[in-house]
């Protein structure tokens, strides 16, 4: 049944990250595999030019022992680390369990898959591209797993490594000191670090239940249910968010919000 959903889930991807020495960017691709098409736009840096507020996230520093350099203060930017664990996380996630327990991984890539087997989720492919050629949009999925606990639900997450301070914390007006709000669709919600993150994960789930054919070879297999959850992990704790159903009806407007900017 995994290895079945292992290929299902690779093979119906609609696109692929092309690196190149001028640029690297989201493309479509056809049944063969190859690029072509646009340039597409990437989610998550449309989501920070025009729906995240203006202001920064604030500074926090880990509270006692955490691994990162003892005391450091984050603001969002955790690029080098995550990078890092992505490429790790994302090569074995593809590969057989055994094969995981018995590579060299770094101690956040550990904790990423001591974290899933907690929750009773199998990876079974990681960055998978989704994309709206029409919109211009695509991202990737940062891992698919299935759930052990609920044979039909196809779980897609969002790993973030880092962010161990209080992640709600709300970003403020430099001046005034007021608590700045998302924009539109995205307006009743203040900015932070959660939400920028839950936003993220709106829209990668709502561009890969826009594949209809995916869905419907999903259904045959017996996945009916596809779902959003945000993972952080730090060298002392991991933490779970299951998108919210007012982030999931948004997902559709966000992306919309996006294609226009």
């Amino acid at each position: 049944m995994v290895r079945g959903l292992k290929s299902l889930i690779a093979k119906t991807s609609p696109g692929k990250l092309v690196k190149a020495k001028q640029y690297t960017c989201y493309r479509a691709t056809t049944e063969s595999g190859r690029p072509r098409g646009a340039k597409l736009r990437g989610v998550a840096r449309m989501l920070e030019a025009h729906v995240f507020s203006e202001g920064t996230l604030p500074q926090q520093s880990d509270d006692g022992p955490s691994g990162y350099a003892g005391g450091k203060l984050w603001g969002g930017d955790g690029y080098r680390r995550g990078a890092a664990i992505d490429a790790q996380v994302s090569k074995l996630a593809k590969a057989s369990a055994r094969a995981r327990s018995g590579a060299r991984k770094l101690q956040l890539t550990t904790h990423v898959f001591d974290a899933l087997a907690y929750h009773k989720l199998e990876p079974i492919e990681a960055q998978r591209v989704v994309l709206d050629e029409r919109r211009g949009l695509a991202t990737a999925v940062d891992i698919v797993c299935v759930n052990k606990k609920c044979a039909e639900e196809l779980v897609l997450v969002e790993l973030k490594t880092g962010y161990r301070g209080n992640r709600s914390a709300p970003v403020h007006h430099l001046r005034s000191g007021s608590v700045l709000h998302m924009k539109a669709p995205l307006n009743k919600a203040h900015d932070c670090a959660l939400h920028r993150h839950l936003s993220q994960l709106a829209a990668t789930r709502t561009l890969f239940v826009r594949e209809e054919k995916t869905l419907k070879a999903l259904e045959k297999k017996g996945i009916t249910r596809v779902v959003g959850l945000l993972l952080y992990v730090t060298p002392a704790a991991s933490e779970v968010h299951t998108l919210p159903e007012w982030w999931s009806k948004r997902g559709e407007r966000l992306l919309d919000r996006l294609a226009a900017a």
